[in-house]
């Protein structure tokens, strides 16, 4: 009974929205694929001259046999490039091929710390001045 009660608590804590797909993808990639693939998915990442294999320009050109060959390796891994099968679900995994159709830069909204609340209470309180007679 207490787990459930514990459990019931703890997800209650969890937000209650997620991203949109566009938003989600481009995160996604920025955590985990940018280094290599390039900021906007055009191969010219700061890794990408480490690796052994050439690291492909990749935004735009996911289509048919592409995309799905892009799919498997980002969920199973090939040459140079880890499994993220363990970092992320497959919805995931199309996510950040689908910010790659057409990628932009995406600002990552920063989570609302406490702090952040009690700024905008303040604001709100602040009397406004009379108008000068």
């Amino acid at each position: 009974m207490l787990l459930l009660i514990f459990s019931t608590v703890a997800l209650a804590s969890q937000p209650t929205t997620r991203a949109k797909d566009f938003e989600r993808g481009a995160t996604l990639y920025k955590q985990s694929c940018w280094m290599c693939h390039g900021e906007l998915g055009e191969g010219n990442g700061p890794a990408a001259s480490s690796l052994s294999t050439e690291s492909p320009a990749i935004a735009g050109k996911l289509e048919g046999k592409a995309y799905n060959a892009a799919l498997r390796a980002i969920m199973d891994g090939k040459g140079d490039m880890p499994a993220y099968s363990e970092v992320f679900p497959r919805e995931d995994a199309k996510r950040i091929l689908k910010w790659l159709e057409n990628p932009k830069p995406v600002k990552v909204k920063k989570p609302k710390t406490k702090k952040d609340v009690g700024k905008q209470a303040s604001k709100k309180r602040k009397p406004k001045k009379a108008p000068a007679e």
